[in-house]
């Protein structure tokens, strides 16, 4: 048992509900002269567990865990708001009255008590329905350390900064010492000084200026630096990058297995610049013999080094259409890590038998040394699968082993669809970008046979690393997806049946052959990409754990993240427990301290790919804005892809989405179908998965908005209409826009390697 566990027994067993340092230092029996600093940060961070309540700098109290859960506050802009889990699952939401907010704002992780009375129900607001009912009782941590805003400066001087995003506050008042220089009318990054309450609004210091707001480089900018992600890496991080950044020495060669004659290549998009996987495949009779190289970053980026230290703090780069902001820094992930063509590079490799229907026989994991011969893309390859006479000259010596690629391949979708994996048809948005940072279209992103290749490939190593560390009960960081919870099967069995589908549970347990009968037989139909999106509203969201939970999605049970330790976190963490082992070096003390660790990697992980998450969603927003900007007035037909009480959002065929409100309707009362996702009205039915022509009318910037109305239908808003609108827009978040874009990224993170 650890220090800090000793403490918290202690405290459990005294059965005070208040106590001070000095008494728990009795109970503990430490005696005259103990470390009374180590024993208050114990505290302290029992505290931040949301396990003690601090009361002053010496007592605390004891917080009742069966009513308390730990939650991020996500607000509005109305009075109230809500606090999701840490577990980050939308349903499992708690409202947050005004009052019971307790000066928490957008973004804090708090804990919350759900044991308050629900009375008054008849007065909450809709969105309130069937959430239960809560009050923040601590604080544990800032979300908004900094924001990002616009700068203004009144004819009296007085300086406010207007938040990009309101949640937070309205605005944030800034000292005329704290300006430091910003003009009048610039975007601007905040330090965040005091918080608002009741009483105060928030204050600040301007930290950095960005430019001007319409620049469409600083808008992007601005989002980063928002999100609190990092472009640069600091002095110490990238000389240490730099010091490993040499080629493969002969000694490190040791104990490695030589791959370095294989017919070994990588396939990627054609921008990618990090590669940190390769596969080869050969065929001896009956058996296919599949070899995946994975780039040892573990070997450069050593546990408690400055690198490691930076790599956990990030725990993965993160995808913009126009840049990327690694993990790691450039000397690693596009110099000795990077899986380079005809450039010696260290792997860990899993080679893999299977028969002809797909079924592993064998396999093996080692360290080694291998050479790509080939960077293909994934255009290149599709297109040599599809005869191109060119292509197949110049990559003569790879052709006959892609095309067994495309075979194995085949074999393994078939293999899995058999098994219940879910592959979910929902269409996902490519931005090109000219030069100067403007969006120059946006079309649907192809998902051909190449993309399959290496999607299964990779599908199949994690899971057969997953399965070889789980039966050597050694500590591991697993990527786990759980069954849905009952309340939200119920809730999609109704939808089903209102397009006319029988959703069936063959069993006591919901099963993924269950959901996948329904996609099968939606294929074709105009609702199929509906269906698909609100069946995976249905499911849990995937995330990482030190319990081997399975995978719903992809029906296997065991899997893990162990394919890209350039990119994620949780991959490098496992490479290091696998290298422990295989080199048998992996002592009592290591094992002992990765027992530790890999919880706090798993934790640490899940929570920077949520944030990635929002924030490349938030960019993909933006650049939507801002090439639907110039569309004004053409009309385009979509499918109704989300509804809600306010109107229903229309997805166009490049993959765009767009509201229409309930205000650009024909007038009227309009009743929403939770169940049936539809909103009625005045003699219409507008659900989810109908084809519908609309107008783009109206785009906001600043609020990474876009409204649409009916082709055949126009009415002005009035003052107090539009107000209102106004208002729903500048708080809406993840409870009322939990529809297709957001359903397109959970999607891409969830199901794919």
């Amino acid at each position: 048992m650890n220090f800090l566990d000793a403490v918290y027994d202690s405290i459990l067993k005294s059965k005070k509900k208040k106590f001070s340092v000095g008494f728990i230092a009795q109970i503990m029996k430490l005696g005259k002269g103990f470390d009374e600093r180590a024993l208050t940060g114990a505290m302290n961070e029992l505290a931040k567990q949301g396990k003690l309540k601090r009361l002053n700098n010496r007592e605390f109290a004891l917080l009742d865990q069966q009513r308390l859960i730990k939650c991020t506050i996500l607000a509005t802009s109305k009075s109230y708001a809500f606090a999701r889990p840490i577990t980050g699952e939308k349903d499992n939401d708690v409202f947050i009255s005004e009052e019971n907010l307790n000066d928490a704002c957008h973004g804090d992780t708090v804990m919350v008590d759900i044991g308050i009375s629900n009375k008054n129900r008849r007065n909450l607001p809709f969105v309130a329905k069937g959430k239960r009912q809560g009050r923040v009782v601590e604080i544990l941590e800032r979300g908004y350390k900094v924001i990002v805003g616009i700068l203004s400066i009144d004819e009296r001087g007085v300086a406010t900064v207007i938040p990009d995003d309101r949640r937070f506050a309205d605005s944030v008042f800034v000292s005329s010492e704290d300006v430091n220089g910003a003009e009048n009318g610039t975007k601007v990054v905040l330090d965040i000084i005091d918080y608002p309450s009741k009483i105060k609004m928030a204050t600040g210091s301007v930290r950095e200026v960005l430019g001007d707001p319409g620049d469409a480089r600083v808008t992007t900018l601005s989002i980063i630096r928002s999100f609190n992600l990092f472009e640069e890496f600091p002095e110490d991080v990238v000389e240490e990058a730099n010091k490993v950044n040499i080629p493969v020495s002969q000694d490190d060669q040791k104990g490695r297995k030589d791959y370095r004659d294989r017919l070994i290549i990588t396939i990627d998009g054609e921008d990618a610049r990090d590669f940190d996987d390769a596969i080869s495949l050969t065929k001896d009779g009956d058996i296919y013999n599949l070899g995946v190289y994975i780039a040892d970053v573990s070997h450069y980026v050593k546990e408690g080094s400055k690198l490691d230290e930076e790599a956990f703090k990030r725990g993965t780069s993160v995808y913009f259409p126009d840049h990327v902001l690694p993990m790691l820094p450039e000397a690693l992930s596009n110099g000795i890590c990077s899986l380079n063509p005809n450039e010696e590079r260290f792997t860990l490799a899993v080679e893999m038998k299977l028969s002809l229907d797909g079924k592993i026989l064998d396999y093996e994991i080692h360290k080694g040394i291998m050479i790509s011969k080939h960077r293909m893309t994934y255009t290149k390859v599709t297109k040599i699968l599809n005869g191109d006479k060119a292509l197949c000259r110049e990559y003569a010596d790879i052709v006959p082993m892609l095309n067994m690629m495309s075979d194995l391949a085949k074999v393994l979708i078939k293999r899995r669809d058999q098994a219940g994996q879910l592959d979910f048809d929902i269409p996902e948005p490519q931005i090109l970008m000219n030069d100067d940072g403007t969006v120059k279209d946006i079309i649907r992103k192809p998902r051909d046979i190449s993309d399959r290749i290496i999607e299964q490939f990779m599908v199949l190593t994690n899971e057969v690393v997953a399965r070889h560390f789980s039966n050597m009960k050694v500590p591991f960081v697993y990527r786990v997806h759980e069954t849905p919870i009952a309340e939200r099967v119920q809730k999609f069995r109704k939808f089903a049946g209102s397009l006319g589908l029988k959703f069936i549970a063959r069993g006591n347990q919901t099963t993924p052959k269950d959901f996948q009968n329904l996609l099968v037989l939606s294929k074709g139909q105009d609702y199929s990409t509906a269906l698909s999106k609100v069946m995976l509203r249905t499911m849990q969201k995937a995330r990482y754990d030190t319990m081997n939970l399975g995978h719903f999605g992809l029906a296997l049970e065991d899997y893990c993240h162990f394919t890209s330790p350039i990119r994620r976190y949780p991959d490098l963490t496992i490479h290091r427990i696998i290298s422990y082992i295989i080199s048998g070096k992996m002592t009592d003390k290591k094992l002992r301290y990765f027992d530790e660790f890999v919880a706090k990697s798993a934790e640490r992980s899940s929570t920077t790919e949520r944030q990635a998450e929002e924030a490349e969603r938030t960019v993909d927003d933006q650049k939507e804005t801002e090439f639907m900007s110039g569309k004004i007035g053409e009309v385009y037909d979509g499918i109704i892809s989300g509804v809600t009480e306010r109107g229903f959002y229309v997805e166009l065929e490049n993959t765009v989405e767009g509201f229409v409100s309930v205000q650009r309707l024909p007038k009227g009362r309009y009743e929403f179908n939770e169940d049936q996702y539809a909103l009625s009205g005045v003699g219409k039915l507008y659900k989810i998965g109908d084809r519908i022509k609309i107008r783009v009318v109206e785009t906001d910037i600043v609020l990474r908005h876009i409204d649409f109305e009916l082709a055949d239908f126009h009415r002005d808003l009035n003052a107090e209409e539009m107000q209102e609108y106004n208002n729903y827009n500048r708080g809406k978040d993840e409870n009322s826009r939990d529809h297709g874009k957001n359903i397109r990224r959970r999607y891409k993170r969830k199901f794919t390697n």
